[in-house]
């Protein structure tokens, strides 16, 4: 009979807590959002939020290495918000339980989309010419403006508005083909 290898040693806690607060820190913005969307209360949204953190942190053994966990902090985060909703319960709801289940599915979506918006854009920024790279970067820095921008580089503003356009015309179509190939 031949024997089965021990068990690996449970891997020490402070790699756990390591893991943990890397996946939440990464993910906490979003699930704040998420959250918001279904409350609209930015003080309600923090709070929940909190027990959320809370409940992620004793169920993190049920999370899955290798799956989403900002879906995961989501679904968790939905439940959350229907038990506040429940301890609220004496307030007037605008949306029924049908609806935020609904909405907060939208929601998650949503979420997810935008990262791989982000990631599109981030691409297609890299196909820029460098100088088209550069007018708008110079354009979205604080307090710039077209005319700013316009002046700064001896242009008319008027050349500037249009280039401007042309670029983000081109972005956006750009990204519109990346997220169709990625649906393919």
């Amino acid at each position: 009979m031949a024997s089965q290898p021990p068990p690996p040693p449970p891997k020490p806690p402070e790699d756990r807590m390591e893991r943990f607060a890397s996946l939440l820190g990464a993910c906490q913005r979003k699930v704040f959002l998420y959250i918001m969307a279904l409350v609209h209360n930015p003080i309600d949204a923090e709070e929940i939020l909190q027990e959320t953190n809370l409940v992620l942190w004793r169920k993190f053994d049920q999370y899955r290495p290798g799956t989403d966990f900002v879906q995961w902090a989501c679904r968790v985060a939905y439940y959350e918000v229907l038990k506040y909703r429940e301890k609220k319960a004496h307030q007037e709801h605008l949306f029924s339980s049908d609806f935020l289940e609904r909405f907060a599915d939208e929601v998650e979506q949503f979420l997810q989309e935008t990262d791989l918006r982000r990631e599109a854009l981030s691409g297609c920024m890299e196909k820029l010419r460098p100088q088209d790279r550069q007018l708008l970067w110079q354009r979205y820095q604080p307090d710039s403006s077209t005319r700013s921008v316009a002046e700064a580089l001896g242009r008319s503003v008027q050349g500037a508005r249009k280039s401007l356009h042309r670029i983000r015309m081109s972005l956006l179509e750009c990204i519109r083909r990346t997220l169709a190939q990625q649906t393919r």
